[in-house]
């Protein structure tokens, strides 16, 4: 009985680890998770090439073109001003601003015409003096002298104080229409369309003259001056088509503007051209563009075969591409780059370009792909 009882445990132990064994044996198992090498999930977009003109993108400040000073050509008492003769107010060409005292410029005219007057009976005497002088020389030369071959002085013919009494009736005449030019002066009319930038002048004033009164400018055309590369201007023809876009107030507003010529010379600090860009008629729009405006322009350029990217798809002239769900890092060349676009060729057309970011990459990596919807 001892020795029965001295082999239970070891039959036990022996039972216990055929269970155990037959356990992990057949017990079931789940399925393994096999983790495919297929790479990371990238987002791509199916590009084309496409024939269109470049936009080419700058900035600039709005300037008018003709900017002056309204100076007095000659002095006086100021009797009337126009009423838009006011900061910001807007005039006519030809329209009178300022009214000069007129008395002493009219006075001056009509001293002037009698002046005149008086040289012009001094040249008619003359005249008539140098005729009878000619008359009696012909008349002495054939009743006493009788010598074809004897010469007049030029005095005796009234020549020299002929030319005097002409020269004293024009100089008459001149400070004639000079006096006229004086009084025509005293009234300061507008040299062109235009608003008023400052006013140095009012009723009662005495004005001198070559002292500015007001400051004005022209409203019928504004230019910007757009610095562009050599390489962007290499892009258009001039003249071409030009958009100005003015965020003023957080209204976005676009004007039809035109790209009409460069400056003289390349900047001598950055190098660059500047290109002039006009608007006509700034304020005929619904919101007018304002004299100072700091505004986008976008210059219609050459047509090209070319591929428009975002700017963060072309990484330092290589885009990302994908092939049989393989990476592929493909060199480009950027026609033109600007803050919303990348014009590249190089890219074959209908290429899956990789849009999303990856931490690394290299040629030939696999990836999986999620297509972007088209814009």
């Amino acid at each position: 009985m001892k020795k029965k009882r001295s082999f239970l445990p070891v039959v036990i132990i022996a039972v216990s680890i055929i269970i155990l064994f037959l356990f992990f044996r057949f017990r079931p198992h789940p399925p393994k998770l096999e983790t495919a090498k297929n790479g990371p999930l990238v987002s791509v977009k199916t590009v084309h090439t496409q024939t269109k003109p470049i936009l080419v993108t700058g900035s600039g400040t709005v300037e008018p073109e003709h900017f002056v000073a309204l100076t007095p050509q000659v002095s006086g008492k100021v009797v009337k001003v126009s009423p838009n003769l006011v900061t910001g107010g807007f005039f006519r060409k030809g329209e009178m601003l300022i009214q000069i005292e007129k008395s002493d410029y009219e006075i001056a005219l009509a001293r002037a015409k009698a002046q005149f007057l008086a040289r012009d009976v001094d040249y008619q005497k003359a005249m008539r003096q140098a005729d009878i002088a000619k008359k009696d020389w012909d008349s002495v030369m054939k009743t006493i002298l009788k010598d074809p071959s004897l010469v007049p002085d030029q005095l005796t013919l009234y020549v020299p104080q002929l030319k005097a009494a002409k020269a004293a009736m024009d100089s008459a005449k001149a400070d004639v229409r000079l006096a006229e030019l004086n009084l025509s002066r005293t009234a300061i009319k507008a040299p062109f369309n235009g608003r008023i930038l400052t006013k140095e002048a009012d009723t009662g004033q005495f004005v001198t003259l070559g002292k500015p009164v007001a400051t004005v400018f022209s409203t019928d055309l504004f230019n910007v001056v757009v610095p562009l590369t050599d390489q962007d201007t290499g892009l258009f023809q001039l003249p071409c088509a030009a958009e100005v876009i003015s965020n003023f107030e957080g209204t976005v507003n676009r004007y039809p503007a035109k790209a009409v010529r460069t400056e003289g010379a390349l900047d001598p600090g950055s190098r660059m051209v500047h290109v002039i860009v006009q608007v006509q008629h700034p304020f005929s729009f619904p919101v007018p563009l304002e004299n100072g405006e700091y505004v986008q322009v976008q210059l219609t350029g050459n047509a090209m075969n070319t591929v428009e990217l975002l700017p963060k798809v072309e990484r330092d002239g290589k885009v990302w591409i994908v092939e049989d769900n393989k990476l592929k890092i493909l060199p480009v060349k950027v026609i033109y780059r600007s803050t919303e676009a990348v014009f590249v060729t190089g890219i074959p057309d209908g290429s899956s370009v990789i849009t999303s970011s990856l931490f690394a990459v290299s040629n030939g990596m696999q990836v999986r792909t999620l297509k972007e919807k088209t814009r």
